[in-house]
């Protein structure tokens, strides 16, 4: 099952979203590389695959000079976040306790602090710095693969070493102390059976899970038929659990948020806001649109002293940013309004070419999609008041 029509209980013709204003947008969101090194040796890692090797960690004054622009450039805009990962940000400790005091400071002062979001391998999180993070009120996301022998295999330390224990004690304690404000990422790579990387996480308590399709050149790595016919049956049958017996276990965050645009909500022409209301910062203050296109010169909109340079960002808005219907792949497809298109890296890196979609992830996410559409369906006529529990917030995640 593929997905190539639209389920049934669903007319995309019935979901129009807003177009996007042509402007200048305000910065609500930065991304930090403040390591700009990592200390695995994923085998599927796309950054090594398609960013230059030579970075270097992230300094205060640079840390300083983003806290800045984010300030200037956030105009009316009070709500915003910070997002700190690429490579293993746990690598720069010290900057990150700096950034702590940053904000600690803006609050006392009365200011706005922005909400973080901080993305590890979580093979650093010993004891001292587990308790650290939970006093910082940030929002942790840790990737984990699934069980140790899928864990070991695709995520091994820069020696070759098992990763799965060190991890998964982190899992278990940031899943206890702080459930609302953690989540877990699981690439689904060649081989992996995403019913028992949900049982993994069953078993570790977590709250939240989002599954992902890996991306890559090497297409041995990516997920075969047989995974893909695997994946469609298991997000089908979490919806139908769902509907039966009501959300008890980790949500699946990908599902949860196309439930909500399925139910009229945040329905948006573009996957992200990176290159428009988000920017990611390199070590040097060169600034991009996110995280996965650092060090690739042909996106880079400036520094940050100069920036926004407007044709630049307008560039990158009607090129590798372009919205939905102008791309050839999302015009024909019915799961469109619910991703709002092909995230723009990936697209622009693993794609076809024309910053057209990567085929395997459409498969994935039509698959989400039509799991969405069903769990919605499936919730107006059982259970209304679980499905209105669905809008409370999972997006940010």
């Amino acid at each position: 099952m593929d997905f190539s029509t639209a389920p049934p209980g669903f007319d995309p013709n019935d979901f129009s979203p807003p177009p996007l204003p042509n402007r200048q947008w305000s910065i609500s969101s930065i991304a930090l590389d403040v390591a700009g090194s990592c200390n695995l040796a994923c085998r599927y890692c796309a950054e090594a695959a398609t960013q230059p090797r030579h970075r270097c960690g992230m300094g205060r004054t640079v840390l300083d000079r983003a806290l800045a622009m984010l300030e200037r450039t956030a105009g009316s805009r009070r709500f915003q976040t910070i997002r700190v990962g690429s490579g293993e940000p746990l690598l720069a400790i010290p900057l990150l306790k700096y950034l702590d005091v940053r904000l600690q400071e803006r609050s006392k002062a009365g200011l706005s602090v922005p909400r973080v979001f901080l993305t590890t391998n979580g093979t650093l999180l010993d004891a001292e710095t587990l308790d650290w993070l939970v006093s910082t009120g940030w929002n942790i996301k840790i990737s984990l693969d699934g069980p140790p022998e899928i864990q070991n295999y695709w995520r091994p330390d820069a020696r070759g070493g098992p990763t799965y224990d060190r991890v998964a004690d982190a899992v278990v304690d940031l899943s206890r102390r702080i459930p609302d404000r953690f989540s877990v990422t699981t690439v689904l790579c060649r081989g992996t059976d995403p019913h028992a990387v949900y049982a993994t996480m069953v078993a570790l308590g977590v709250p939240r899970i989002e599954f992902v399709p890996v991306a890559h050149y090497d297409s041995s790595l990516l997920p075969d038929r047989k995974d893909q016919a695997g994946y469609v049956s298991f997000v089908m049958g979490y919806a139908e659990e769902c509907i039966r017996t009501g959300m008890s276990g980790p949500k699946l965050v990908r599902i949860v948020n196309a439930a909500r645009r399925v139910m009229g909500y945040d329905l948006k022409q573009v996957s992200c806001g990176a290159g428009r209301n988000f920017v990611a910062v390199d070590s040097r203050g060169d600034l991009y649109p996110c995280f996965r296109f650092i060090g690739m010169e042909a996106f880079r909109l400036g520094d940050l002293d100069t920036f926004p340079v407007p044709e630049l960002t307008e560039s990158f808005a009607r090129e590798a940013g372009r919205e939905y219907p102008l791309r050839s792949a999302c015009r024909n497809c019915w799961a469109a309004p619910l991703c709002g298109g092909p995230c723009f890296a990936e697209a622009s890196t693993f794609g076809p070419g024309n910053g057209e979609p990567f085929a395997l992830h459409c498969r994935y996410t039509r698959a989400d999609s039509a799991s969405a559409v069903r769990l919605v369906n499936g919730l107006r006529r059982r259970d209304p008041e679980l499905l209105l529990s669905l809008l409370d917030g999972l997006v940010e995640f």
